[in-house]
């Protein structure tokens, strides 16, 4: 297999077997791996058999080492990339200038493909993710994705120690507050494993310093397209770490370079009128079709005010949630009738995560936020998230300029502080109060909302997509039991295995990942439940297929903390019967059309699906009331509400703020 060998500053030349031939015939390829090194000799050869079993064989590739060692490394990538089944590149350094952040510069310069990842030697960072990445990557509009630890699904066991976890939360936290949305739209800033488009990158005035390289590189090249892919920090290979307090000094002072690049990028700006995109708070924007007017030949319908209008929630898109894809419907379904929606969400605002716990930075981002309020109609609220939507409630309801319209999306519930949630949702409900219009997706939470003397509640429920319906052939057998969801300690799913182990009657598919997936594969081990599958996160026309082939979609979950079940009424349109835990919210979907069970309870669990099981007439009657309950929840009424409670607000606002300017389009 080819082997290149290059020096530092120099072009590189194919050769077999390391040897150096200055003009031999260019290879094409896809995709450039850059992988910095510094005494990794005991994790090479691993490290090159996951790369060669995750890609496929007829996938032009090449992996660039950029090599800084002391010991015998430099002669193990030789060895070893006589086994590979793609060309190996060696580019030995003669002084490592700017550490491992100048060493991935450098083989982001020689690499030859379109697309490059950067990743660690010593296996913290998984090559089962690089397929995802450069999926991502090839498919999307964007210039960067960044793996993440701190997205749903992503984990950062790898980091071992809690002072280890204390130091890459507050380095996330510090470099966000000084650099400001550049790093800000990273959901992990501090990520090393990423791939980029090379042509979007300006690496001649790079001066990476030390190990945290792609600040540096999203602020020289100014890198705003950017996706993120959750993935699990894991444990060495082999070695130790290079982390140390004299790293952390480094690290330091490339922040300090960074923000006075910044600076000057600003002063540059101001003296030539235009503004510098470095350090601005920018939402994912977007513009209706007709440039912000829907037009209509049809005289007959009702002329509406096109609004321009601002999304605020935790989650949005690429972050996979239930949460995230209604406001990713929403949002679409907005502009698709004429209106121009930005979300902004944790994606540009970040939060740290400790645990199960997530705190938003939206305070420290309230003077550029509040800057830009003005420019909108009206502004849709999700909640409640303390350090978000409360915070935001607390700051921005003061002003009153524009009204809020807040979506209240369920109680908080943390298992275990029961007492302190039922005081935070006392007083978050009369924080709620400083919104114009409250709106939940539940009888139960709107109920809960009304305040004396406080802003209207209106129950909008979010909606489904009506397929097909695709029958399901008698057939002898378990009954099918499908799981839709995280794998997080709410969901219940330490009920529901029990409830299903070792019952010959029934058959269960777990779909989803999370946190605690390792831990619910060890529980199904250690019961010996053969009758559980784990299939992980799904494209959707595979969950699409689950749905159509399982009898029972089922949602144990423990808390409030579970705020619809939109995931049930999925199910429930491909005429599943619903069976759900007793909780706010989530009965209101199933009404009459499926079983409600008591949380925590697996042995009322398993009778309720044993009896399914086992009362053929009784679950075709429920298949078709949930499909038809389901029918009765579309995305378009529910966008149809939105748009009407939007538009109602701004026409409720006082003269004084009233703006002009607005564009009139024609809906049907």
């Amino acid at each position: 297999m080819w082997l290149d060998v290059v020096a530092a500053g120099e072009h590189l030349a194919s050769s077999p077997a390391g040897r150096l031939v200055l003009d031999a015939p260019p290879v094409e390829s896809r995709l450039s791996v850059i992988v910095p090194t510094f005494n990794e000799a005991g994790n090479i050869a691993e490290l090159l058999r996951q790369v060669a079993d995750v890609l496929p064989p007829d996938l032009p590739i090449e992996v660039v080492f950029v090599d800084d060692s002391t010991d015998d490394t430099a002669e193990v990538i030789a060895a070893a990339a006589d086994d590979c089944p793609f060309r190996v590149v060696l580019m030995k350094r003669p002084r490592p200038i700017g550490g491992l952040g100048g060493a991935v510069v450098e083989g982001l310069r020689v690499a030859r493909a379109p697309w490059a990842v950067v990743m660690d030697a010593d296996l913290q960072h998984p090559p089962s993710l690089i397929p995802t990445l450069l999926g991502v990557a090839e498919t999307s509009e964007v210039d960067l994705v960044v793996a993440t630890r701190y997205g749903e699904g992503g984990s950062r066991t790898g980091l071992g120690s809690a002072y280890r976890r204390i130091v890459s939360s507050a380095s996330t936290a510090l470099s966000i507050a000084a650099l400001g949305e550049p790093a800000a739209q990273l959901s992990d800033p501090m990520s090393g494993y990423f791939a980029v488009r090379k042509a979007a990158l300006r690496l001649d005035g790079a001066r990476p310093i030390g190990y945290k390289v792609l600040l540096e590189l999203v602020l020289r090249s100014r890198l705003t397209r950017v996706a993120h892919v959750p993935f699990t920090f894991r444990a060495r290979h082999a070695g130790r770490s290079k982390s140390t307090p004299r790293e952390g000094v480094r690290f330091l002072r490339h922040l300090l370079a960074l923000r006075q690049l910044q600076r000057r990028e600003a002063a540059a700006s101001d003296a030539t009128g235009t503004r510098s995109p470095i350090g601005r708070l920018r939402p994912a924007r977007s513009v209706p079709p007709g440039g912000g007017r829907a037009q209509s030949d049809n005289p007959g319908q009702d002329v509406q005010e096109s609004l321009n209008i601002l999304v605020l929630t935790s989650e949005a898109p690429p972050i996979v949630s239930g949460i995230s894809r209604c406001v990713d419907r929403l949002t679409h379904g907005l502009r698709a009738r004429g209106h121009r929606v930005d979300v902004l969400s944790s994606v540009q605002i970040p939060r740290v995560a400790l645990g199960e716990w997530r705190f938003s930075a939206l305070a420290l981002w309230w003077p550029a936020l509040a800057r830009r309020l003005r420019d909108y109609d009206v502004i849709n609220l999700h909640g409640p998230v303390p350090t978000m939507s409360d915070v935001f409630l607390a700051l921005a309801g003061t002003h009153r300029r524009v009204p809020i319209v807040y979506t209240h999306h369920s109680a908080l519930a943390i298992r275990g502080l029961e007492r302190l949630c039922a005081v935070y949702n006392r007083l978050h409900r009369r924080l709620a109060t400083r919104s114009d219009l409250v709106l939940a997706t539940s009888q139960h939470y709107a109920a809960s909302e009304q305040v004396p003397g406080g802003p209207p509640t209106r129950v909008v429920p979010w909606g489904v997509d009506i397929r097909p319906l695709v029958e399901r052939p008698a057939r002898p057998g378990p009954l099918r039991v499908l799981f839709v969801g995280q794998m997080r300690t709410y969901k219940g799913l330490e009920f529901l295995l029990p409830a299903v182990a070792g019952c010959p009657d029934l058959v269960l598919t777990l779909v989803g990942d999370g946190p605690r997936r390792r831990t619910y594969e060890e529980t199904t081990a250690r019961l010996g439940a053969d009758n559980v599958r784990f299939l992980g996160r799904v494209p959707d026309d595979v969950l699409h297929a689950e749905y159509d082939a399982s009898d029972v979609v089922v949602l144990p979950s423990v808390t409030q903390a579970e705020a619809f079940g939109l995931v049930v009424l999925e199910g429930m349109a491909a005429g599943c019967v619903p069976v759900v835990s007793d909780l706010p919210g989530v009965r209101d979907v199933v009404a009459d059309a499926g079983v409600v069970v008591a949380p925590r309870d697996a042995a009322a669990l398993r009778a309720a699906l044993v009896a399914l099981a086992t009362d053929g007439d009784h679950r075709e009657h429920l298949g078709r009331l949930a499909r038809k309950r389901a029918e009765s929840l579309s995305w378009d009424a529910c966008v149809d509400a939105y748009e009407d409670a939007l538009l109602e607000i701004t026409r409720h606002q006082t003269p004084a703020l009233q703006r002009p300017g607005r564009k009139a389009h024609r809906r049907g």
